[in-house]
């Protein structure tokens, strides 16, 4: 199929299928509003035929909403938790534009408390259907069909960390046809000459998306590239180092005349900090609510098993570097550490950790009384693994620009613990600063709401 049927195919199934959604849950809405099941009736009844009609108008605008974000874009890379977090912002944009319409816009009547329905069933309705939507195009792509044909340059290690993430995750529908990989030791200008032959390769095998995964000094390969590529229609993909995508995040300064580029800092504090620890109170408590059989379940699996305590309290580094106690399940022998002293975690081989403790650590559970630390302010759900004061210490004067970390509040889960394994060595910490950095960077409700879900989904995964 050519990619340009291919995607209005797409655009126009994804479309279609989310005003099933959305009328399927506005439909439950009103039932669930005028049946009387729930609740009675203390104002009028509106008829269904009405109440469809004054939805249809905020489903239109939920979709100019999503069309508008670029939520049907179909050459999109699109995550699953960012769809979750489309479809909590379009839906909020229409309900708020709908209840300003139903108040300053008198012949605009409508059942609020239908609306309130509304906007739980849209979420789930219009999730489902994405999800299965999402599953039928990842079956068709392990088949082999409606793949994008792509064509990958680069070097190492960038190249090959693409590579795999590409096969690896079927999900994406993207079909590696030919890799042109920049070998320092190549003799002459092999891999110039290659770079002259992009355009015919990229007209002979149909390509639809060239991806350069290249270090950002590279810019005269990347050049190179763009001038091949640039009278096809044809897509490109950048994979730069972390910390390049880190560095253009600027904000321009004018100076009485004088341009100046400033370093936008991490945007953790004012109104977005103020807000964030809201939201850290509300679903700390709705977490911890949703948790409370597990406070009885595993203290009696914990004594059990082994001798000691039920919780287990440690000295970790927050915000500013002012230390605080950390409280989880214990997973540990009691005084694990009196004859080893502080280490890092040593995975399946600590002898240290109990039976009862793998399971907590595999399944994170070990981890959910932490909530109380966030409730307490010591941590927010989102930011940098809180680290030991022993190990910040050492490593402060081992990895440069670590103190950075401890500007911003500690979090239960981060685009470090998600993107990379537990410490184990300096050049994993290296690594997971250079992810930190990047949230201090571009915090956001958005990425807060993405990663949020990402560490849902991962833990669902280990479930299966």
């Amino acid at each position: 199929m050519k990619s340009g049927v291919k995607d209005t195919s797409f655009f126009l199934v994804a479309l279609f299928l989310d005003l099933i959604a959305l009328v399927l849950a506005f439909s439950l809405a009103y039932w669930l509003r005028f049946s009387e099941i729930l609740m009675p009736l203390s104002s009028g009844y509106m008829s269904y035929r009405y109440f469809m009609f004054i939805s249809s108008q905020f489903i239109v605008i939920w979709v100019l909403v999503g069309y508008f974000a670029g939520a049907y874009a179909t050459k999109r890379i699109y995550p699953v938790s960012e769809q979750f977090y489309d479809v909590f912002r379009n839906t909020l944009i229409s309900i708020v534009i709908a209840l300003a319409m139903s108040f300053f816009y008198s012949p605009f009547s409508y059942s609020r408390m239908a609306l309130i329905f509304a906007f739980f069933l849209i979420h789930l309705f219009v999730s489902a259907e994405k999800i299965a939507f999402r599953a039928l195009k990842t079956y068709l792509f392990g088949k082999g069909k409606l793949l994008s044909r792509i064509l990958i340059i680069g070097e190492n290690p960038i190249l090959e960390k693409t590579i795999n993430v590409i096969r690896k995750d079927e999900e994406l529908g993207l079909e590696i046809i030919e890799v042109i990989e920049n070998i320092g030791t190549d003799a002459g200008n092999d891999f110039h000459q290659k770079l002259t032959e992009i355009s015919r390769k990229v007209k002979a095998n149909s390509i639809e998306f060239v991806v350069m995964a290249f270090p950002f000094e590279r810019h005269r390969e990347i050049k190179e590239v763009l001038l091949q590529c640039r009278d096809l229609h044809v897509n490109f993909l950048f994979v730069p180092d972390l910390f390049e995508i880190m560095i253009s995040r600027v904000n321009a300064l004018d100076l009485n005349g004088m341009p100046l580029f400033v370093l936008r800092q991490a945007p953790l504090d004012g109104w977005y900090g103020f807000v964030k620890r809201i939201l850290d109170i509300g679903f700390s408590s709705f977490f911890l609510a949703v948790s409370l059989p597990l406070f009885i379940i595993i203290p009696i699996a914990i004594k059990i098993d082994s001798k000691g305590g039920v919780f287990y309290f440690q000295k970790r580094v927050g915000k500013n570097e002012k230390t605080f106690r950390i409280i989880k399940f214990r997973s540990m022998l009691q005084n694990a550490e009196a004859k080893t002293g502080p280490v890092w975690a040593n995975g399946k081989s600590d002898n240290r950790v109990t039976h009862i403790g793998r399971v907590l650590r595999a399944t994170h559970f070990d981890e959910i009384p932490q909530l109380f630390n966030v409730f307490k302010n010591d941590m927010s759900l989102v930011g940098p693994r809180p680290e030991r004061p022993c190990f910040v210490d050492e490593l402060k004067g081992k990895v440069e620009g670590y103190v950075l970390r401890n500007a911003v509040k500690p979090g239960l889960t981060g685009v470090a613990q998600l993107e990379h394994r537990p410490d184990t060595t300096i050049d994993d910490v290296k690594i997971k600063l250079r992810y930190d950095r990047y949230y201090m960077e571009n915090a956001s409700f958005k990425l807060d709401f993405i990663l949020i879900i990402r560490t849902i989904l991962t833990f669902l995964k280990r479930r299966v």
